[in-house]
């Protein structure tokens, strides 16, 4: 199986080239695939409507093409179906003009875009946005803003032909005036300005449709971004023998808490323990542990050295004991920000060699002091958001959200870590410049708490599978994917963390029963 891409508009467009030019397939063939698609799904929205008011407005580029051929497939079945073509016919080139000329010559007309097609527009059932594509970039003008502005005041369903015209492809930004589509149909591979805002609230359902591109054609652009999807993550779920006993399931040490902030550890190791690890120390303030007991059954408590509710440096020599003990050692979670918290930190990036994740004041810890991880013999994950991110980079926290892929890629390539960069959707990058874009999650997930769970669930798979890469992915995925199923029972607003801690093994089930597809696109 093809994995799932996410690609930009310069790398999608040298995919379609090379199909054309290279493989020698022809470009009327994709796109006569491509608007079949865009029809059918049409059709699927206009199920029950006997006679609805269909209008597809094209430009003249190859989106435009694809509009004419959809507008031919529609005719087959509905009788009101008009095309509008922005810009003069004789400067429709290509397949585009192949396509164009087929509908003129079935008796078809092709109308201007004037005030008669803005009447269309207003009175329509549906709308297939057919006008610029991914290769369009920038401030709409003229024409095109005016199309854009008409569409989204008319109360038709809007479906969009590869992007909502006026979104970029390559980053999610949009025009004040961009199309808001119904849904969208793309070709080949999913674009990012489908998966980052605002481009993804524009999209409304993606669907992606193989229309003939060669498998081929996207390894010779050496794709590095990639949807992380229900499929791959099954792949990498850890799995239990028989003769398993607890030591063999993982063991994980968890360094977490400090006063007033005892919820964090719990949320950490419970969630470790919670995902199959098969036994889980916490290492916490003395005051803490003792706060946890009752609660926190499942879990070993090590009460550890503190001062004024935060550990103290001499609380080493407790946790350089489980160094070689621990297959996965998760940090931060409400630890606090004192010089001697932040030397606890420092001595086990240097002198652990397992999988270590750290997070919250793990990575606060961390500022000025990034370096600090080149010289690390462990397999470190970092779980930043961008607030944290921007603190441990010095770059605006603007700009990272602005281009999160890009940030998170340079990252782990020049400190050599896996780094999970939260966020809507979350993003994580491999030392190796790979980047998986997370599928599942939703808003209601955007309260305390959360990332604690999330450390957890990666330090629990990082002690079964042995490896930070899957652990990482399938952690993410996981974690998101039970923030979905618990969404389902308690709604957006009173979402918590501990109601997705409850639903991470729901989330397993579904991934390992699996009744229908988990993720949008």
């Amino acid at each position: 199986m093809r994995p799932r891409y996410v690609l930009t508009a310069r790398e999608m467009a040298e995919v379609d080239r090379y199909t054309i030019e290279e493989l020698g397939i022809p470009g009327a063939v994709l796109m006569e695939q491509a608007g079949k698609a865009v029809a059918e799904r049409c059709t699927r929205l206009l199920a029950g409507r006997p006679h609805p008011r269909i209008v597809v407005i094209c430009g003249r580029g190859n989106n435009g093409g694809d509009g004419f051929v959809a507008a031919r497939w529609l005719v087959r079945t509905y009788t009101h179906v008009q095309v509008i073509l922005l810009g003069e016919a004789d400067r429709v080139k290509g397949d585009a003009r192949l396509n164009l000329e087929i509908w003129r010559k079935l008796g078809h007309a092709v109308l201007s875009f004037n005030e008669k097609a803005l009447h269309l527009i207003a009175e329509s059932d549906l709308i297939v946005d057919a006008m610029l594509g991914t290769g369009a970039r920038g401030e709409l003008k003229n024409e095109f803003k005016k199309a854009a502005t008409a569409i989204n005041e008319c109360n038709a369903e809007v479906v969009a032909v590869d992007i909502p015209t006026g979104v970029d492809a390559s980053t999610g930004q949009c025009d004040a005036n961009a199309v808001r589509a119904t849904a969208t149909v793309t070709f080949g591979s999913l674009k990012f300005g489908h998966v980052f805002s605002p481009g993804y609230d524009h999209a409304g359902e993606v669907t992606l449709v193989d229309i003939g591109f060669p498998d081929m054609a996207f390894q010779q652009i050496n794709p590095r971004t990639f949807w992380l999807d229900s499929a791959q993550v099954q792949e990498w779920l850890p799995t239990r023998h028989r003769t398993d006993f607890k030591n063999r399931c993982g063991q994980v040490y968890v360094v977490a808490g400090s006063r007033g902030m005892g919820g964090a550890a719990y949320l950490t190791s419970r969630a470790a323990i919670r995902v199959g690890a098969g036994l889980v120390i916490l290492g916490t303030p003395a005051t803490v542990a003792e706060q946890l007991e009752g609660r926190l059954i499942e879990v070993i408590k090590e009460p550890l050295p503190e001062k004024e509710g935060m550990l103290q440096v001499r609380a080493w020599d407790a946790i350089a004991q489980r160094l070689s003990w621990a297959d996965a050692i998760a940090v931060g979670p409400g630890l606090g920000t004192g010089e001697e918290v932040q030397t606890l930190i420092k001595n086990l990036i240097s002198r652990y060699s397992g999988i270590l994740v750290i997070d919250a004041d793990g990575i606060n810890l961390l500022k000025g002091h990034p370096e600090v991880l080149k010289r690390s013999g462990a397999s470190i994950i970092l779980t930043p958001h961008p607030g944290e991110f921007s603190r441990l980079t010095g770059v605006a926290k603007e700009a990272i959200l602005a281009d999160p892929v890009g940030y998170a890629r340079d990252f782990a390539g020049e400190y050599g870590c896996y780094l999970l960069l939260k966020g809507a959707p979350s993003v994580a990058a491999s030392p190796d410049g790979e980047v998986y874009i997370n599928s599942v999650g939703n808003p209601g997930m955007a309260t305390a708490g959360m990332g604690d769970v999330l450390t957890g669930t990666i330090a629990g798979l990082a002690g079964q599978l042995k490896a930070a890469k899957p652990a990482m992915l399938v952690g993410m995925f996981v974690h998101s994917l039970a923030g979905d199923l618990a969404c389902r029972h308690y709604g957006e607003l009173s979402l918590n963390a501990g109601d997705v801690l409850n639903t991470l093994p729901e989330a397993f089930q579904t991934l390992r029963h699996p009744e229908g597809e988990t993720d949008r696109a």
